[in-house]
């Protein structure tokens, strides 16, 4: 929903393919900002609306264990697929899915007692660019091990699972509507908190200190980029309106302008540019100048290259 000159323009978005949201042919989306913007259905809330499940490719790469060790590890790539992808990571009757990739590569296993500890690394992605990469991940696992979704105790292998699921959810939520995604980011400090204060806590003042910068004041912009970013596509693609388009573009240009002022070397905002670089003369294309391509080039000059074979008005580009 738009608001452009005293009225608000309605659209449905299914973000590039990413979100899939059912109700009988209905787009729930429009459905509750027209609540909303009516002054009726307050009880709607960012947690009804996503809740989430991942449709999740789990890899997992045990190149230098023993052989017992691996015998170990024989269910364990199927118990974490079915895990990830079956657990409901918040309450809701619509069916959003959410694609990812992780890949875990199992370095070592050592005895600490009676246990088994693996170091691994852990790699997720996501289609809007919610790529992650950990490399101090210590956990536990036996081979009759359960894996619940309802626990007591900190668990150093879900619940880091835990932690970087709610980390892409929350980054992909939050291109489908401002803000929906923190719920999930409060999840994700939740976990780290518990986990530093664990016996399994290398690495999780890492984590936090992650989710932290994503929250904090200086990436507000980052955020509604992300959302502004989406919405601007959406009207050169889907329902191409140049006036649209461009208020969008220039909107994502100026909120990634300010984070980069404050925050040049922000590790979120590194994410976003090399997630989408080579998208943005697409998103360009509807401007009458070269002032957003300029700016990116000066905030992003890694892409410099790319930035500048954009060509504004070229709506050649959408077909």
């Amino acid at each position: 929903m738009v608001k452009n000159g005293g009225f608000y323009h309605l659209y449905c978005s299914d973000k590039q393919g990413k979100l899939k949201m059912k109700l009988t042919g209905y787009c729930m989306r429009f459905i509750i900002k027209l609540l909303i913007l009516l002054g009726i259905g307050y009880c709607f809330t960012a947690s009804y609306l996503f809740a989430q499940r991942l449709n999740c490719d789990v890899q997992v790469d045990i190149p230098r264990l023993e052989a017992n060790d691996r015998d170990d590890l024989a269910e364990f790539q199927r118990k974490l697929t079915d895990y990830m992808n079956n657990t409901r990571w918040s309450e809701s009757n619509q069916d959003i899915v959410i694609n990812c990739n992780v890949n875990i590569i199992i370095q070592t296993v050592t005895n600490r007692g009676s246990e088994k500890i693996y170091l691994a690394q852990f790699l997720i992605g996501s289609p809007s660019g919610e790529n992650f990469y950990d490399q101090a991940w210590e956990f536990t696992y036996f081979p009759a091990q359960s894996f619940e979704t309802f626990r007591t105790a900190f668990d150093p292998l879900l619940d880091l699972v835990d932690f970087y699921a709610y980390l892409v959810i929350a980054g992909e939520i939050d291109t489908y509507e401002l803000f929906a995604g923190s719920p999930f980011y409060d999840r994700c400090q939740e976990i780290a908190n518990r986990g530093q204060l664990s016996n399994y806590g290398t690495g999780w003042k890492n984590r936090l200190d992650e989710v932290l910068i994503i929250t904090d004041g200086d990436h507000v912009p980052l955020r509604e980029a992300k959302f502004y970013y989406y919405e601007g596509l959406y009207f050169v693609e889907r329902d191409p309106n140049p006036e649209y388009a461009r208020q969008f573009a220039t909107g994502v240009v100026d909120r990634l302008g300010r984070v980069a002022n404050k925050r040049p070397n922000s590790r979120a905002l590194k994410r976003f540019f090399d997630a989408h670089y080579q998208e943005f003369c697409k998103l360009f294309q509807f401007d009458q100048d070269r002032s957003n391509i300029d700016t990116m080039i000066d905030i992003n000059s890694l892409h410099a290259d790319v930035y500048r074979e954009c060509t504004p008005g070229d709506v050649t580009r959408r077909r």
